[in-house]
């Protein structure tokens, strides 16, 4: 499920996140400028391909470049929830990409908005595992939804997104129950789809609210929005501070806030890879390889609760294939 909220206070750009799923492991991966990358697609689909131009902090359950969300070095944060609704285009003339990479090619390639509305419209995902709708923000107060509908890309910004919060309804869908004022749709969501409403409500009366001036006070904010919105299973929670170019996080197993920062990270094409364990009570980076990823994403895929509630069926293979990908990206002045 999940729950994401944009936060564009005058001085401060946030962006909260509450990761909703019976799953703790989580990870935090360093990904550096001037690599050239393609999409893990399955033949006949034709691959996308591009060379990040921006370095980034990801968070992943899955592994290394399949990201939940992250932040780049322009402050351009990308998330995204769950929307099971989602229909994507079949146009084959596009390149192809995943549903989670996606999200890193955003990350890689924009330092906008307006940006990822364009590099988006030049691709179309392909061979899913989940289907998900994505909250894009920039340190310009700029932000936007973008769902895929009927095999249409949809992006709602400026007018056409009077509240920057997002749930697992589709954001029309949403914007139509909130103006229910008799609360009819109680009467005929089923149990998921009225949970999600429910967090969209209590996110938007916070909104709403005075948000403080403060840089420490507005932190404290997010943060108690994040908790009024969370659900008993929230694994995780983010704040992404877009003007210091921070991420806060706390998880389930240690609920203390702690923080990255980009400034203290290399990002060129020569660094050293980094991962971060985000179960772990204290900020701990260690050096990234394949065997670490491998666990990672072993530990993902084959956890019986997502494995049942998504119907995979992921062989040893393809999870070694998983883990080794992003050791196949070669430096851009190599290609």
């Amino acid at each position: 499920m999940s729950t994401a909220i944009y936060f564009s206070p005058e001085g401060g750009r946030l962006l909260g996140k509450n990761q909703d799923v019976p799953y703790q492991g989580a990870y935090l991966f360093t990904n550096k400028r001037g690599v050239a990358k393609s999409a893990l697609v399955q033949p006949p689909e034709l691959p996308a391909k591009w060379i990040s131009r921006y370095g980034s902090l990801t968070v992943s359950q899955v592994g290394k470049e399949m990201p939940n969300g992250g932040i780049n070095e322009t402050g351009l944060v990308v998330e995204q929830t769950t929307l099971w609704q989602s229909a994507y285009t079949d146009n084959d003339r596009l390149p192809a990409i995943g549903e989670l990479q996606w999200i890193q090619l955003i990350l890689d390639t924009c330092a906008t908005v307006k940006e990822a509305e364009q590099v988006a419209c030049g691709v179309r995902i392909a061979q899913p595992m989940s289907r998900l709708h994505y909250m894009v923000g920039d340190r310009s107060g700029d932000c936007a939804i973008f769902e895929f509908l009927g095999g249409v890309m949809c992006v709602f910004r400026g007018n056409s997104l009077p509240v920057s919060i997002m749930a697992n309804t589709p954001y029309s869908q949403a914007i139509k129950d909130l103006e229910d004022k008799e609360e009819r749709w109680r009467n005929v969501y089923n149990d998921y789809d009225g949970n999600s409403m429910d967090r969209f409500v209590k996110g938007v009366a916070r909104l709403a609210a005075v948000i403080p001036d403060s840089e420490r006070e507005r932190l404290q904010f997010a943060r108690e929005t994040l908790q009024f919105v969370r659900r008993e299973d929230t694994a995780y929670s983010l704040i992404y501070d877009l003007e210091q170019k921070q991420l806060h996080f706390a998880t389930s197993i240690y609920p203390d806030l702690k923080t990255v920062r980009m400034s203290e990270v290399d990002f060129s094409s020569d660094a050293v890879p980094l991962a971060l364990n985000l179960q772990q009570p204290a900020v701990s980076y260690m050096n990234y390889n394949a065997d670490l990823n491998r666990r990672v994403a072993e530990s993902f895929f084959r956890e019986p609760v997502l494995t049942k509630a998504f119907g995979w069926s992921i062989t040893d293979d393809m999870i070694d294939f998983i883990a080794s990908f992003p050791d196949r990206f070669p430096k851009a002045a190599d290609v």
